[in-house]
């Protein structure tokens, strides 16, 4: 970049049937330099919405989590720095200033964002989900990726580091789960992803790690992370946070009881050895 040159600023998105949110997600992002949506495999309008707003859209196999897709839209970016966005988020006016400014004075290579999370129709201020910290802004180099679920970049060991202040000026808005039916459909599909993630790195079911997991979960955010102070919110959400770590678990137990078999081909045996009788009878 030439002396005084104004850093430019690339914003990636990944999409997945996210015609309810992607709109605002991109209007919000106009000040960006360049916006690269990469969708996978959307079966609604999220990529005719998509298009009022940018050309960069490109397409990704639909997977389990979205960790994969996220490597290939940010690979795809040309920008100085690269800025990642979920489509149920928006960069409030404040913060993009304070990236902006961030860019210009060149003093960091990472920035760590507060997340200002809204669940079940309210901003939800203790749980775990304030500030929650990602980092999400980068200039491009700094970072990698890895394809597990939920897991942080790989950070190169120079990078200069600095995190946000966790001030509402500061925050990306998360409009995360509309209602209890929403989180629980989510859950389902991440903790499939977790359960295999476990079974191909090696890990082994334990019962006993399986029930400690879930109440210190469930302890850690409604207790130490003050969940009780979002009142029911916090005692649902501490709650299914618990049945996560409980499900990715039993998942796996599943994964390692059935491995080599096929469940529906069982059942299809034992309802033809059934049948069978009727016909010795006849």
């Amino acid at each position: 970049m030439r002396a005084n040159q104004k850093p430019s600023i690339s914003a990636v998105i990944n999409t997945l049937n996210e015609e309810n949110n992607i709109d605002a997600c991109l209007q919000a992002l106009q000040w960006c330099d360049e916006i690269i949506v990469v969708d996978m495999e959307s079966d609604d309008n999220t990529i005719a919405i998509a298009r009022q707003y940018t050309n960069n859209i490109f397409s990704f196999n639909r997977k389990g989590c979205v960790e994969p897709a996220r490597r290939y839209a940010v690979s795809l970016a040309s920008c100085d720095w690269v800025l990642i966005v979920d489509a149920d988020e928006l960069v409030p006016h404040s913060l993009s200033v304070k990236l902006g400014n961030i860019a210009k004075e060149d003093l960091y290579d990472l920035v760590y964002i507060p997340f200002k999370t809204y669940i079940f129709g309210e901003w939800i201020r203790h749980s775990g989900w304030w500030p929650d910290y990602h980092p999400r802004f980068f200039k491009r180099g700094s970072v990698d990726f890895s394809d597990q679920i939920h897991s942080q970049f790989v950070i190169i060991e120079e990078a200069r580091r600095y995190h946000l202040p966790p001030e509402t000026e500061n925050a990306m808005e998360h409009f995360a789960f509309v209602d209890i039916v929403q989180f629980i459909e989510k859950l389902n599909k991440y903790t499939t992803a977790e359960a295999m993630h476990l079974y191909e790195t090696k890990c082994s079911f334990s019962c006993f790690k399986m029930f400690i997991g879930g109440i210190n979960e469930f302890l850690r955010r409604y207790f130490r992370l003050k969940g009780y102070k979002d009142g029911y919110r916090g005692l649902f959400l501490s709650l299914i946070m618990a049945m996560y770590r409980i499900t990715s678990s039993m998942k796996l137990w599943e994964i390692h009881e059935n491995e080599g078999a096929n469940v529906s081909d069982k059942y299809r045996k034992c309802k033809h050895e059934s049948i069978n009788k009727y016909h010795k009878h006849t």
